[in-house]
């Protein structure tokens, strides 16, 4: 399902308008998009739209893996994520933080993990590990 054509009502969010369109992806990428006649899509063809990208979120306060999390968000419009695990690293180090990586890789829903900030998060926590800037 590499190349394929979709048909529908596109949101076109730049422009503020929606308009009956055809999608063509060819080798997995958007390829073209074709203005089409009214009469060319039926009213109740849906709507094609670009997917949410949530810009700062700890998966682990979900209380769920990754691939999980994904199941969930998808099905709300979400595509990806900035994801800030400092909360798995201030309990199991970077294994954690690898596992989160790792078990992410495994759907098709984008996380892009930045670097935990601070591990411990001040000096007065106890935490489960801690990560140190090393020379």
């Amino acid at each position: 399902m590499n190349s394929f054509t979709i048909r529908g009502n596109l949101v076109d969010i730049f422009n503020k308008e929606v308009f009956p369109a055809e999608v063509v992806v060819e080798n997995g990428k958007i390829a073209a998009i074709n203005k089409m006649t009214d009469s060319s899509i039926e009213n109740d063809a849906g709507y094609i739209l670009p997917g949410f990208i949530d810009a700062h979120v700890h998966i682990e306060s979900s209380m769920l893996i990754p691939s999980e999390f994904a199941r969930m968000a998808v099905v709300h419009g979400t595509v990806a994520t900035v994801s800030d695990p400092h909360e798995i690293a201030n309990v199991c180090g970077m294994e954690g933080v690898k596992y989160m990586i790792a078990n992410g890789k495994t759907v098709p829903f984008k996380f892009n993990f930045g670097a935990p900030s601070c591990v411990p998060a001040t000096i007065f926590e106890t935490a489960g590990a801690t990560l140190a800037y090393r020379r």
